[in-house]
């Protein structure tokens, strides 16, 4: 007999009176890992999820039981610490020929509309508060870019009262813990500093578009399904299972959406479809599943939930993509939102907003909560990402780099001397500097400020263009950077005055100047100027020097 079991693991923390349980659920007829299952503490809002390989860990305390939940399966009770060596979860059979003679009976327009009617009745409409584990992870073709991990904190005020066009419009959002890798886009402020809000947004039952629309947008980051209910085709494929409930199983499309060009030719627009998993007594959204794509571009979204004291909240957001660049590269993502806890005490409302990249440089890093906590396993993917960015360096390690790297290349404006030794310090070896030095009257030499934000677009991950201002008046340098845009796509600023040692180290007698800092090797005093057409070539031959 093919089996599913859950391999635990227990890591005392008698400080805390925890144990932290890691498992492994499987497929018992197929022995294959089953994802995105929930893992909830029976008597408790506090659960967990099983990550793409099927792993899991949860923080518990003695006496406890384990509820393990997912759609297609039947549901399992781990009591005692003497069960978890085998446990088995069953498939059940997905319901098709039902489905085919009841298929007049069985509207699935009609099914998702009293879905969207009954979410006040599903879902809780007072305030309450969830914690979160997101992490996130991104490439560039091949090489990966960064890889974030936090816990946060989102206070809903009016819980799912009425549904919201952007994350944190009703509710406040803070990240309490955080940790993230060594950055090999370290220098592209493209990148939001962490992407909560599109994770939140994969809500279905939270967020809508505002306004109906002729077309759908790739780009948004909400779903317009109940908003352009209308231009939506819908079909019910079958009955399946949630923990001893029926559920329909409802395939949506999108109307094939195309544009008429000048050229007289219909250019396709967006595409976009996916699966809804109700159940078919009190009509709740159990999963969602939806893919949109355009181009050559895909993103991928999930969403799953599970009940807690008569009411459904949210375990677990996933979203993937992959976009094409105007010169054929691919940027990948991955974030993942997992449900820890909720709270409906209204002692624990807070009120935040959106947190800032200044915001999460001022949260304090702990080590232990990272060994102690609930957070989603890592896959072997995972790990290799971690890996590969930090060079075998631990996460905890990268953090701290990174965390250095980000307080010296961030409001560059305050003690930008020591801030700009340190980075030239700590590129040796790494990566080569372009140094553009300047005074707040360059209105002469505006085009070269504009082409060496080309350059940096260009060369970005090879070569750091840094702004350096010798402007002694703060106020007028932040009005300066702000009014031309200076930190366009992580070019590096700093303001170190006429008075710096560091003019006279670096040889600067005018504005504007320009010095090259190799990788290894003699500084070069007096290197071209952006709009020097040559300036590329120099460039390029720095980078082949490494």
């Amino acid at each position: 007999m093919l089996r599913c079991f859950v391999l635990f693991c227990f890591i005392s923390i008698s400080s805390l009176g925890q144990q932290l349980v890691e498992g492994t659920i499987i497929d018992k007829e197929t022995e294959q890992p089953v994802p995105f299952a929930s893992i909830g503490v029976v008597g408790s809002s506090k659960g967990t999820s099983s990550n793409l390989n099927g792993q899991f860990s949860i923080s518990i305390s003695e006496p406890f039981s384990l509820k393990i939940t997912c759609i297609g399966y039947e549901s399992m009770l781990i009591n005692s610490i003497s069960e978890m060596a085998l446990i088995e979860l069953k498939p059940m059979v997905t319901q098709l020929t039902a489905i085919v003679v009841l298929s007049k009976a069985i509207n699935a327009r009609r099914v998702l509309k009293k879905a969207f009617a009954n979410i006040d009745k599903n879902y809780s409409t007072n305030p309450f508060l969830q914690k979160f584990f997101y992490r996130h992870y991104c490439k560039d073709d091949k090489a990966y870019g960064r890889l974030i991990e936090a816990s946060v904190d989102v206070w809903k005020n009016q819980g799912y009262r009425s549904v919201q066009k952007v994350a944190g419009e009703q509710e406040a959002i803070r990240v309490t813990q955080l940790r993230r890798s060594l950055d090999k886009t370290e220098m592209a402020q493209g990148h939001e500093p962490i992407s909560i809000g599109n994770i939140l947004q994969a809500d279905l039952v939270g967020y809508q578009t505002e306004k109906k629309s002729n077309h759908v947008s790739f780009y948004t980051e909400l779903s317009n399904l109940r908003t352009d209910f209308d231009s939506y085709q819908f079909v019910c494929k079958g009955i399946t299972y949630y923990d001893d409930l029926e559920v329909y199983e409802i395939d949506y499309t999108y109307k094939k959406d195309s544009v008429l060009t000048t050229s007289g030719a219909y250019l396709q627009l967006a595409s976009v479809s996916g699966t809804l998993f109700i159940t078919t007594e009190s009509f709740a959204f159990l999963k969602t599943e939806e893919v949109k794509s355009y181009g050559g571009s895909t993103i991928r979204t999930s969403s799953y939930y599970r009940k807690y004291a008569d009411r459904y909240y949210p375990y677990h957001f996933v979203r993937t993509g992959e976009s094409r660049t105007t010169d054929n590269h691919f940027h990948n993502f991955h974030i993942e939102l997992m449900s820890v806890e909720v709270k409906t005490d209204a002692s624990e409302k807070f009120t935040a907003k959106m947190p800032t990249r200044e915001d999460l440089l001022k949260i304090p890093y702990d080590s232990v909560f990272w060994t102690s906590n609930t957070i989603l396993k890592t896959t072997p993917l995972e790990d290799k990402i971690i890996r590969d960015l930090g060079g075998g360096k631990s996460l905890n390690k990268q953090f701290l780099r990174y965390h250095q790297f980000e307080m010296n290349t961030s409001n560059g404006g305050v003690e930008g001397e020591g801030k700009i030794n340190w980075l030239l310090s700590d590129s040796k070896n790494t990566r080569p500097l372009y140094l553009f030095f300047w005074k707040t009257n360059f209105q002469s030499y505006l085009v070269d400020i504009e082409l060496a934000k080309r350059l940096q677009k260009k060369f970005r991950n090879k070569i750091t263009f840094v702004f350096v201002s010798l402007e002694d008046d703060e106020q007028k340098w932040k009005e300066a950077v702000a009014r031309f845009s200076l930190y366009t796509d992580g070019i590096v600023n700093y303001r170190i005055g006429s008075r710096s040692k560091i003019v006279d180290s670096l040889r600067i007698t005018e504005t504007p100047s320009f010095v090259i800092v190799p990788q290894h090797g003699e500084t070069l005093h007096h290197a071209k100027r952006p709009s020097d057409s040559l300036l590329e070539n120099d460039l390029i031959k720095l980078i082949e020097q490494k």
